[in-house]
């Protein structure tokens, strides 16, 4: 295979390699055997910046068969935009599997040299890994490591050389684009010409970059007057391309027009049918949410954010979604970064049925600091009048249900950033069975697949946001009620116990900045409470009640 004899092969990545390979044992020093492969992922990459190495975790390239992209690959670690790094965590050995895929990784980008860890074993396993000397030795590996795009089908593999000494049937070659530039490889092919052309090009930009080194000249070398005033086109262009099949797939018989246009056009016809329709709109960002994701470089998440974190606001008016559009602002525009992003956005759009009409992305490097982004959204959504939430009907006796949140969703960032400034984000916690990043960074959820169906039944919703319980269940409340939260009616999740101990937090100040486990409050009749409870598959916690009072929130 393509790693044998390694130990014979000099290339010119050797030094790169050698210098990855030795924070590859640091990490699992650090680490040891039993983690889940990411966390060695992401540790292996923030040592190489520390390092001076550029690096990026789950690089996306994008596998083309003419001109219609049907999935991606993902690399785990792109090194210094040459090296492929491939991080498992088996407590087997490797096989010639993933070295196989190591070797479609090479080919997609044109890369000379990948590395392959296996940090699941007490010693660590290493193999470099070359490309093939001829296609057929990867194509096998290929199809499995593609992720297929929800709708898109990959031809089939012919056999090398046919089937009764008869040519194989053609298929179109495949197209790979990663960075700057998109390589082209015929399956199957008579030789290895394909893989040479590709490495060829990996080469060029080696050399292209060096001599922009040398120049004190950002790369690419030829700059527009815009771009040298720190405002780069092209990358803007690039983003929306990598961003533009993940908007489109949000896309339903009421988009008329979306990503290109001045403005999305969205057909409202279907409103007709309706007696008293009333739309509600709602604009909000993610916080300082955002500069914990990008201290640890995880942007998807951030997409999920912003989608549910507006769906909840109106859903706790009963509005069902129509569309969205988000506003992403940024110092220095990463493409990949700027993709990451939107691609989570419109995932969590996708999840709910609400088309991404469009947006804004904004290369601004004298209003943020470098490194540095934002991002917003606006959500539209409609439901009937005579449907409206809070209903007027909220009597004493009603009760408080809760249903738990992924996290602190959206809310309370700048304490948190106060409470762990300068902890080891990725270190795990036994007491969250993950990281402290991969706790505080979970999505904010959606409740509308939870609770649309069931408005009809359904007094009043909260959504509790900033201001956690004292602030947001008062909005809902009339004059003359108070909401009575039982304290000991849920098991608090042992990250806010472990923000409070960390700040020395008071408790009542706790439900005042954090959702503390609990993202959305539904008050129903006391005759419905067990109904609901019954028919949503997860748990769901009776925390209070209302009574007379004077529009308070009593914590008991």
């Amino acid at each position: 295979m393509g790693n044998q004899k390694s130990d014979f092969i000099k290339t010119e990545h050797d030094d790169l390699t050698y210098k990855v390979n030795g924070l590859a044992m640091q990490v699992h020093n650090e680490l040891k055997p039993g983690h889940a492969e990411k966390f060695y992922q992401r540790r292996l990459r923030d040592l190489c910046l520390a390092s001076g190495l550029a690096a990026e975790i789950e690089k996306r390239v994008d596998v083309r068969i003419e001109d219609k992209k049907i999935g991606y690959l993902i690399l785990d670690l792109w090194v210094e935009e040459s090296l492929v790094v491939e991080c498992k965590a088996f407590s087997h050995h490797l096989s010639v599997d993933e070295a196989g895929q190591v070797m479609t990784y090479l080919t997609a980008t044109g890369t000379p040299v990948g590395l392959l860890y296996n940090f699941g074993r007490k010693s660590l396993e290493f193999k470099r890994i070359f490309p093939s000397k001829d296609v057929q030795d990867w194509q096998k590996f290929l199809y499995r490591s593609i992720h297929v795009i929800p709708g898109m089908t990959l031809p089939p593999l012919p056999e090398p050389r046919g089937k009764g000494n008869k040519p194989s049937v053609p298929i179109p070659s495949i197209r790979f684009s990663v960075v700057k530039s998109t390589t082209v490889v015929s399956i199957p092919s008579p030789s290895g010409a394909a893989v040479r052309a590709s490495i060829k090009r990996a080469e060029k930009y080696s050399k292209e970059k060096e001599e922009a080194k040398s120049d004190s000249i950002r790369y690419p070398l030829q700059q527009s007057d815009y771009a040298s005033a720190g405002v780069d086109i092209d990358a803007g262009n690039r983003a929306v391309e990598l961003m533009k099949e993940s908007v489109r797939s949000t896309y339903n018989q009421s988009v008329l027009a979306g990503i290109g246009s001045f403005g999305g056009l969205f057909d409202v016809s279907a409103l007709k049918q309706m007696d008293s329709p009333v739309l509600v709109a709602s604009t909000d960002g993610v916080g300082t949410k955002v500069k914990l994701a990008a201290s640890v470089g995880r942007y998807r998440g951030i997409g999920h954010d912003i989608v549910n974190h507006c769906i909840n606001d109106i859903l706790v008016q009963g509005a069902r979604p129509l569309f969205f559009m988000d506003y992403f602002a940024t110092s220095k525009l990463n493409p990949e970064q700027t993709a990451d992003v939107v691609t989570g956005i419109a995932e969590a759009c996708k999840e709910s049925g609400i088309a991404l009409l469009g947006g804004e992305t904004a290369e601004m490097p004298d209003v943020y600091r470098d490194g540095e982004f934002d991002v917003a959204g606006t959500i539209v959504g409609v439901l009937e009048r005579s449907r409206l939430l809070p209903r007027p009907n909220l009597l004493t006796g009603d009760l408080i249900l809760g249903l738990p949140s992924s996290g602190p969703h959206t809310n309370g960032y700048s304490l948190i950033r106060k409470v762990f400034e300068g902890a080891d984000l990725e270190s795990i916690h036994p007491e969250l069975n993950c990281s402290l990043a991969d706790a505080l960074l979970a999505p904010h959820r959606s409740y509308f697949n939870d609770l649309y169906s069931f408005l009809p039944h359904i007094k009043a919703l909260a959504h509790i946001t900033g201001g956690g319980f004292i602030e947001n269940i008062p909005r809902i409340l009339p004059e003359n009620l108070n909401a009575v939260i039982h304290l000991n009616s849920w098991q608090i999740p042992p990250l806010w116990k472990l923000i409070q101990e960390t700040g020395n937090i008071s408790t009542e100040e706790m439900y005042r900045v954090f959702n503390m486990g609990i993202g959305m409050i539904v008050i129903v009749d006391k005759s419905f409470a067990y109904e609901l409870q019954a028919s949503i598959p997860e748990p769901i916690f009776i925390i209070g009640e209302l009574t007379k009072g004077e529009r308070k929130v009593i914590l008991a």
